[in-house]
């Protein structure tokens, strides 16, 4: 039997989270969450994931950011795709993605996805950026 790709979540939206975790265990994959930075990089500690997923704005608005650059910077993590996730576009119509040229190298992300995002849109950037096909877009049979 395959181990499940680990995917991590960073987000202060529960419902957000969950949507998610349950949309991509459907498919195979074993889903690890975070409500903050900090509890993010307490499971880094033990974890390793093969992509993680940050929120821009938790409780500072820029805790996505320096998140992805801890995380970037560490010798065990620095290899895991980070992909930012933001609602910045759909509350002020302004696409933060092409601004953030230098902050994307900064926190050394692979992607930026304006929120709201869905399933299926996760599931082709962890394709992409994680090598990973588990679920090839269907649910698993439990």
């Amino acid at each position: 039997m395959t181990t499940p790709t680990t995917v991590l979540f960073v987000d202060d939206d529960r419902d957000f989270l969950e949507s998610k975790r349950v949309y991509l265990e459907a498919r195979g994959y074993r889903v690890i969450t975070a409500e903050s930075p900090d509890a993010a990089l307490a499971l880094l500690e033990t974890e390793t994931p093969a992509i993680i997923f940050l929120d821009l704005m938790m409780e500072h608005v820029d805790d996505g950011f320096r998140l992805g650059y801890r995380i970037g910077k560490d010798e065990r993590l620095g290899h895991i795709p980070l992909v930012m996730l933001s609602g910045v576009a759909a509350e002020t119509g302004t696409r933060f993605d092409g601004e953030a040229g230098g902050l994307r190298e900064w926190s050394r992300l692979a992607r930026f996805l304006d929120k709201p995002v869905t399933g299926k849109q996760v599931l082709a950037v962890i394709e992409e950026l994680a090598g990973d096909t588990t679920s090839a877009g269907e649910p698993a049979v439990v």
